[in-house]
Parts: structure tokens; C-alpha cells; sequence
């Protein structure tokens, strides 16, 4: 059986380092996998219950325990990951029993409060007791006081307990003290957890605490102590309220022994956390804070402990240890096989607790996970359309002119009761052009706008309205210059786009001239087409009374629209001129500006004004260091201060044993430093 503790920094990140970025390892159960082991213990997930998704809490073979922080987003947080053959007595959130609702209670409290007591009874009933871990502290005196301090503790999501029977496991992301505010908290907690484990092991039960515990016990565990004795001005390294209280709970005046120091008892450099700002990883200039912690009773059962530095993705690197899967046990005494060695293998001693993994702390018995409740995300997914659906009606020649002869009936509905109406009024107001076609088409129904355009389909094929070959002259519109401007830029036959460009002002006159006949050309070519759209109006307004008036008026308007204008050709061929003629060179107009040499719209100085304006938009280059010669690498100054937020330069290689001193080995840090603005903010 194998065991892992990680501090992961962050579990979301983990998809983002190699190996698991790679298409191996796209998702968590490969990344699991690639861990391989039984129990996973991670810390500093920094997920809240509300961003748990369910790639991460329902992972094919394993069952997840999570606790969150209770208010703050993105801030500790741990959780187990046990593979799903493994059965549990039980699982509690906390270490206190507080948040489990599993603790024992003066008798003064109960006495006091009905309700209090209604809930002492139901912990003791039968149901809950066997899914109780037990080794509660116990709060005779001051207990409302005890217990509320024991919440707040807990509140951070900072530790988990499992009962495999066989053993008590404490999951722990211990506090740090980041000033000097937060030191009573930590030791509070230190004391919690310590009270906790002695309650255990006077119940006869084996403890396994692992976790990151944010203490170094010892000088072996930092990798510089004597920079910090400089710097803190104490001449004895454990002499902090941590290290001396971390000392007292380990071996042989402590109840655990430290694990790796019993396979690695006096190994330098053995560090599990690096500063990764200033690229520590690599020269292992560390310290040790992960540990795996267990009672002299189960020593024996683990052949080894060892840390993994090899695996990325945290400013933590795993450690894990391995227990035997069984294990020889004395000769028995009085037997007559007593030659031979009774062993016991770990399974079956597992498995004689009994146990389940149903447990309420499981994440998929949360109710997001469990279908007692959706997600708010359930509600913006597309529903899935069931297969069975009656497809959509298509239309016949049939329905269509079913759908023709209603709307027919309907229109002579409201012809007789618009009879007291101008004729001539409403038949120009229908075609007037104060009404734009996409207003026409929206006041239509939806279910008669295919009606709608079959019939004007079917006017335009029979001749009734002719069609146009300027399709801006069909744009109605009460002004009559943009309908000019529309005919100018798309008129058959001109290759001209209506607009001039800016080399139009340094042509000559007679090409201006040229472009200016073309414009009227144009125009008159526009005029016509305007001209047929309301021969074709008037034509529609009179009834469509005979069919001889209208073919002949059909006729008279394709001639009209097909035969070409003089002047439309002769325009085309001074296009056609002026096109060829359009290659030019700047010479031919750099005498009309002064100093033209300076500012040619297409620049002979070109490539040396891009090349001025790129020096002078370039980024500082990157210096090198004068005791190694390498480039530097920037950083940014995030402390508060006159200096927040300035960028500065430092020598990329990690840093070493004596910090960024010049004369240590080449292959560690040396002291350069650079700013990359020398001035000083004001």
C-alpha cells in the first residue's frame, strides 16, 4: 500500500506542466495514475466547493474527500484521493470533530440547553457512533469557548481524517506564519492536532499524519541556517515556538516518529518546498516541510520513504512511502509448526474492519455531483433533442397554393371593407418610396413571406416588372443623391469606383477632365435606370389592363436599357486610358511640394524614417552579467514602496548556498544587478 503527500499549489494548475500538458495525461485520472499511488493526500488545492467540477471530483477509480475553505476563494484547501477498492470506516472534515458534529461536550451545556441535549442524543446514537473516528479532545472547562476556537479553526480547510481501521490517517496543510498575527493561530492549531493524536493513541488506535507542516525541526532540514541565524539574531536555530513545539511531538520525546529519517537519517539536502521566484528548484536551495508522520506501532510495516523532486507542477515536490503487503511475524510459542513464520498480509487485515466508501464527505454524494441539485451552468447547456421528434413540415405545390388562395380571400376581405377609400390614394402609398423594401418585407408575416416572394418571383418573370441591370437603381429612397452616389459606383461598364483617390489631385487636366466626363456618363446611366424603375411603377399603378400595351412596353424598356449611350462608350474607353495610364513615379510630382524629399507619400527615405522609429520604440536589450557572462532575467518589484511596480534585472542562474556571492561555484547565482529605467520614480 502507498501513500503520497503533495503540496500541489494549486490543483487547477496542475494540467499546465509536463508531463501531465501532454496528450497523455489530458485528465485528472491519468495524472492519478501517473502518481501511482493508493492514497493521494493533497494540500493548498486552492479550490472553493462552488468552482469543484467534475472532472476533479468524480475521477474513474478513486473516491475524493475534499475540505474547502469556509470563506476565502482561492486559499488552502486539502483533499484525498483513495482508490475505490479500499474500504473506510469513516471520514471526517477538521480535526476537532467540531464541523463533523462528533465531540464531547461538558455535561453543564447539555444540561442548560434542550436542544443541546436532543443533540447529544442523537450522537450517541448507535448509527452515528460507528461512523465516528473518535479520540475527541476533551473541553471540560471553558468548552463554548474551546469549541468555537476549534471551529475557526477548521474553517480554513486545513485537514482531513480517515479511518481505515487498521489505522487513523490526518490529512494536514498546517498554517504559516506570515506575521506575527497569525502565530497564535498556528499554535493553537499545533496544539489541537497534538491533543487530537495522544486522545488516538490512549484509545489504542495507530496514526498516520502527513502533510505539509510549515516547520523545520532541525539545521539538516534548511538549506542555509547560518543565513538565518544572521538575519533573525539567535544562536540556537530551534529556538521558535514552531521548531520547539515540532520537536516535542516527534521521536523519542514525541508520540510519531519523522518517517524519511528513519530510511534517511542523516541525508543533507533532502528539501521538499523552493522559493520559485528566484529559481531555487534547481540548485536545491530549499527546506523541508512535508513529512509523513506514524506511531512506533506501525514502523515495521513500511519498507521505505522517499521524496520525488523529479515531479513538477508545485513549489512542493511528493514524498511517499510503501507499506509491505504482509509481514512475518514471531514464531508462535506452544505449536508444533512453530519452525515456521506466521505472516500477515495488510489486505486481509484491511479488510477484517469491514468498512464502505459511502461516506457523506465523499464528493459523489455532494448534491452537485449526486443529482440532487444542478449547477448553475446546467441551465445555459443546449438541450439534447430526442430522436423521436416529429420532423419539420416542408411544403408542397399543394399547401402553397392553398397558402395562395387564403391570402387572396383575405386581401378581397379588405378590399370591400376599404372600399370608401381612394384607389389612386392607397395604391401610392403601397408604392410610395417613403416606405424602404426592408420595412415592406418586415411588415409582412412570417409564415406569408415565401407567399410573398413567389409572387413577385413570378411578376418578374411574366415582364410585369422589369428588371435592372444597376442593382443600386432598385434602392428607393427620398434622396436623390445617394442614389446617384450608388449608381456612380456600381454602373455597368465603368471601371471606375466613384470616389477619387488621393494621386486624382496630381494627374494632369486632361486625365481630371477624363474622370470628370466618366462621372457624367455615370450619372446619365443612372438617370435611365432610374427612369425604367417608374415606367415600371406607372405600369403597375394603371392595373396591367392590356397585355399587347404590356409587352410592347417591355420591349420599348429592354431596348431602352440594352442599347448603349454614346457617351457611356466613349466614357469607357477614356477609362480605359486613364487605368493603363495610372502607373506613375513620384518624380512627376515631388516638384509641386516643397522639401518634398522629406515627406513623399511612398517614401524614397522609407526604410531608414522604419528604422528610426523602431530604435526608438525598442525595448531595453537584455544585459549579461559580468561574472558570467549569460543574459539576466527581469523581474518586477511587488513590495510596497517608492519602488512598486519598477523592473529590474538579476543574474539568471540559480541561487547557491551563500546566497548571490561572487567567488562561489560558477554554476550558482552572482550579485549583479541592474535596473532596467536607472531613474528613480518621483
Amino acid at each position: 500500500m502507498k501513500f503520497m503527500t503533495w503540496n500541489v499549489n494549486g490543483i487547477r494548475a496542475l494540467t499546465q506542466y509536463h508531463p501531465y500538458c501532454d496528450d497523455l495525461h489530458k485528465n485528472y485520472r491519468e495524472i492519478l495514475d501517473y502518481l501511482d499511488a493508493d492514497v493521494i493526500c493533497l494540500q493548498e488545492t486552492k479550490i472553493t466547493r462552488s468552482k469543484l467540477d467534475t472532472d476533479l471530483a468524480l475521477v474513474p477509480g478513486y473516491d475524493s474527500y475534499w475540505s474547502f475553505h469556509r470563506t476565502k476563494s482561492g486559499y488552502s484547501g486539502v483533499a484525498i484521493y483513495v482508490k475505490d477498492h479500499i474500504k473506510l470506516l469513516a471520514a471526517e472534515e477538521g480535526i476537532s470533530g467540531v464541523l463533523s458534529g462528533n465531540f464531547n461536550l461538558p455535561d453543564a451545556s447539555f444540561a442548560s440547553n434542550s436542544s443541546s441535549s436532543a443533540k447529544r442524543a442523537a450522537f450517541e446514537s448507535i448509527d452515528l457512533i460507528k461512523k465516528r473516528v473518535g479520540g475527541y479532545p476533551n473541553v471540560e472547562s471553558d468548552g463554548v469557548a474551546a469549541l468555537t476556537r476549534f471551529q475557526e479553526l477548521d474553517n480554513e480547510g486545513r485537514g482531513i481524517v480517515l479511518d481505515f481501521g487498521f489505522f487513523v490517517l490526518f490529512n494536514l496543510y498546517c498554517p504559516n506564519e506570515t506575521d506575527e498575527t497569525r502565530l497564535p493561530f498556528k499554535m493553537d492549531y499545533y496544539h489541537l492536532l497534538e491533543a487530537r493524536v495522544r486522545e488516538l493513541i490512549q484509545e489504542g488506535r495507530e496514526v498516520i499524519v502527513m502533510g505539509d507542516m510549515n516547520a523545520i525541526p532541525t539545521e539538516l532540514d534548511h538549506c542555509d541556517p547560518a543565513k538565518w541565524k544572521k538575519e533573525s539574531g539567535e544562536d540556537d536555530f530551534t529556538n521558535t515556538l514552531p521548531r520547539r513545539w515540532f520537536n516535542s511531538f516527534l521521536a523519542p520525546s514525541g508520540p510519531l516518529t519523522d518517517l524519511f529519517r528513519v530510511f534517511h537519517k542523516d541525508e543533507p539536502g533532502a528539501f521538499t518546498c523552493w522559493n520559485t521566484k528566484i529559481n531555487a528548484r534547481p540548485s536545491n536551495y530549499g527546506t523541508r516541510l512535508d513529512y509523513i508522520l506514524v506511531t512506533s506501532g506501525l514502523l515495521p510495516w513500511f519498507k521505505s520513504c522517499d521524496r520525488k523532486p523529479n515531479v513538477v507542477g508545485s513549489d512542493h515536490c511528493p514524498v511517499v512511502a510503501e507499506m509491505f503487503t504482509e509481514l512475518a511475524l514471531e514464531k508462535l510459542e506452544g505449536r508444533q509448526d512453530q519452525d515456521r513464520q506466521k505472516t500477515q498480509r495488510l489486505q486481509d487485515i484491511l479488510d477484517s474492519y469491514g468498512g464502505t466508501s459511502d461516506h457523506s464527505l465523499a464528493a459523489r454524494f455532494f448534491d452537485e455531483f449526486s443529482g440532487k441539485q444542478q449547477k448553475l451552468s446546467a441551465f445555459f447547456k443546449k438541450p439534447i433533442q430526442s430522436p423521436t421528434a416529429p420532423a419539420a413540415t416542408t411544403s408542397t405545390p399543394e399547401s402553397t397554393l392553398a397558402s395562395l388562395a387564403q391570402m387572396g380571400a383575405s386581401n378581397k376581405r379588405q378590399t370591400s371593407s376599404d372600399s370608401s377609400n381612394d384607389q389612386g390614394v392607397r395604391k401610392k402609398a403601397f408604392f410610395s418610396s417613403e416606405k424602404s423594401s426592408s420595412d415592406i418585407q418586415s411588415s409582412i408575416p412570417s409564415s406569408d413571406q415565401s407567399v410573398s416572394r413567389s409572387i413577385s418571383t413570378t411578376a418578374t418573370s411574366t415582364g410585369l416588372i422589369p428588371k435592372s441591370n444597376n442593382k443600386s437603381a432598385v434602392k428607393s429612397g427620398p434622396v436623390r443623391s445617394a442614389q446617384d452616389k450608388g449608381a456612380t459606383k456600381k454602373s455597368a461598364g465603368s471601371k471606375s469606383s466613384g470616389q477619387q483617390s488621393m494621386l486624382s489631385f496630381f494627374s494632369s487636366s486632361s486625365k481630371r477632365s477624363s474622370s470628370t466626363v466618366e462621372a457624367a456618363a455615370s450619372g446619365t446611366a443612372a438617370g435611365e435606370s432610374r427612369q425604367a424603375i417608374s415606367s415600371s411603377s406607372q405600369l403597375v399603378d394603371q392595373g396591367l389592363s392590356s397585355s399587347s400595351q404590356q409587352s410592347s412596353a417591355d420591349s420599348s424598356l429592354l431596348s431602352q436599357q440594352n442599347e448603349p449611350s454614346p457617351v457611356s462608350t466613349s466614357t469607357s474607353l477614356d477609362s480605359t486610358t486613364v487605368t493603363s495610364s495610372s502607373s506613375f513615379s513620384p518624380n512627376d510630382f515631388a516638384d509641386w511640394i516643397p522639401s518634398s524629399q522629406d515627406v513623399l507619400p511612398f517614401s524614397i527615405n522609407g526604410e531608414s524614417t522604419t528604422s528610426k522609429w523602431q530604435s526608438l520604440f525598442q525595448p531595453k536589450a537584455i544585459p549579461k552579467c559580468r561574472f558570467h557572462g549569460a543574459p539576466c532575467t527581469e523581474y518586477t518589484v511587488s513590495k510596497k514602496g517608492p519602488n512598486k511596480g519598477r523592473r529590474f534585472f538579476l543574474c539568471s542562474l540559480p541561487v547557491g548556498p551563500e546566497g548571490d556571492a561572487i567567488g562561489q561555484k560558477s554554476e550558482y547565482r552572482c550579485n549583479y544587478f541592474e535596473w532596467l529605467n536607472p531613474e528613480r520614480k518621483k
